[in-house]
C-alpha cells in the first residue's frame, strides 16, 4: 500500500509540474513580454499587464492617443529607450503628430528642468503655493 501511495504522489507531482510548464509556455506564446517574469509569478504578471494596458483603451478616462503622449513624456524623463520606441510607434498609430510627440517630450523636459531649479534653489512649498495662487 505504501508503494502505491508513493507512486500516486510521484505521478501527481510530475503531472502538476508538467501542467505548470505547459501553462508557462502558453504565456510565453501569448506575449513576448512574459519572459521577463520569474515563472512562479508570470501568470499574475501577464494578467496585470493586460489590466495595465486598459489605460490605453477607450475604457480609460484618458483618450488612448493622449495616454500614449503621457507615456512618451514619462519614457523620455526616465530615459527608457524601449518605452520611447514602443509608445512613439503606438501613438503614431493612434494619429499622434510629430508636433504632439515633440510637445510631450518638451513638457517632460521642462518639468524636469524646472523641478531641478525649484529643488536646487530650495524654493519651498510656501513660495510655490503663493506663486500659483494656492494659499
Amino acid at each position: 500500500m505504501k508503494k502505491i501511495t508513493l507512486l500516486f504522489v510521484l505521478i501527481s507531482t510530475i503531472a502538476v509540474g508538467q501542467t505548470k510548464e505547459d501553462s508557462y509556455q502558453k504565456l510565453l506564446e501569448e506575449s513576448p513580454f512574459n519572459i521577463m517574469y520569474p515563472q512562479f509569478m508570470a501568470e499574475d504578471a501577464a494578467e496585470y499587464f493586460k489590466e495595465f494596458n486598459k489605460l490605453f483603451s477607450d475604457s480609460s478616462p484618458i483618450a488612448p492617443k493622449e495616454a500614449r503622449l503621457v507615456a512618451i513624456g514619462v519614457s523620455a524623463a526616465v530615459k527608457c529607450e524601449y518605452c520611447i520606441a514602443a509608445n512613439v510607434h503606438l501613438a503614431r498609430k493612434l494619429g499622434a503628430t510629430e508636433d504632439e510627440i515633440k510637445a510631450a517630450v518638451q513638457i517632460a523636459a521642462e518639468i524636469q528642468r524646472f523641478s531641478t531649479l525649484l529643488y536646487g534653489n530650495d524654493f519651498g512649498m510656501e513660495k510655490l503655493n503663493k506663486a500659483i495662487g494656492k494659499e
